[in-house]
């Protein structure tokens, strides 16, 4: 199944919520095959095969637990058209939520809709009473992007983890308080 984005000029894709607001609904609305359809797309321009099957892998975790990693995998749309996807663990609450994957379909990137779905996350951890939200990303330069966006949402930079001698590129730990 091939994601479906329409939105493929920057004025067709521009966040405006008034005219175009964002939606987001549990994966498990979806049919099977989207999700990893979805980051497939998100990641094409890296993607090797075994990262591919841990995207494979994600979905049937996603299906297979539709109460749990089901309902906190979130696809984003704008109207009908699907725009993107975003995922979160609560289990380690109230103290700390995490922010998993998350990606927008290359139609329709750079528009703000990468951060309005980090936004959706902070405020279920906010509903929830969470104490720190917590992200993490590749140093790869295919990831800058999603680094400057977490730290405009007012995410910071923690110690990067050090990587193995086969992998070449360290991942890189965000948290923030949401304290109020």
């Amino acid at each position: 199944m091939a994601p479906v984005c329409s939105r493929t000029s920057s004025a067709a894709c521009w966040l405006d919520p008034v005219t175009a607001p964002l939606t987001f609904r549990p994966a498990v609305a979806y049919e099977r095959g989207l999700v990893s359809s979805i980051l497939v797309s998100c990641y094409a321009e890296i993607l090797d095969p075994a990262w591919e099957d841990r995207l494979r892998a994600f979905e049937r975790e996603v299906f297979e637990n539709p109460d749990t990693v089901g309902a906190c995998t979130l696809i984003t749309s704008v109207d009908r058209d699907i725009v993107g996807l975003v995922s979160y663990d609560p289990r380690r609450g109230p103290q700390l939520g995490i922010i998993g994957h998350n990606g927008i379909l290359p139609p329709c990137r750079a528009q703000g809709y990468g951060t309005a779905q980090i936004r959706e996350v902070l405020r279920i951890f906010r509903t929830r009473g969470f104490a720190r939200a917590h992200v993490s990303t590749s140093e790869h330069p295919f990831f800058t992007p999603a680094r400057r966006m977490y730290e405009a949402c007012g995410f910071r930079e923690c110690p990067r983890t050090e990587r193995s001698h086969a992998e070449q590129y360290r991942i890189i730990h965000y948290e923030m308080s949401l304290a109020k």
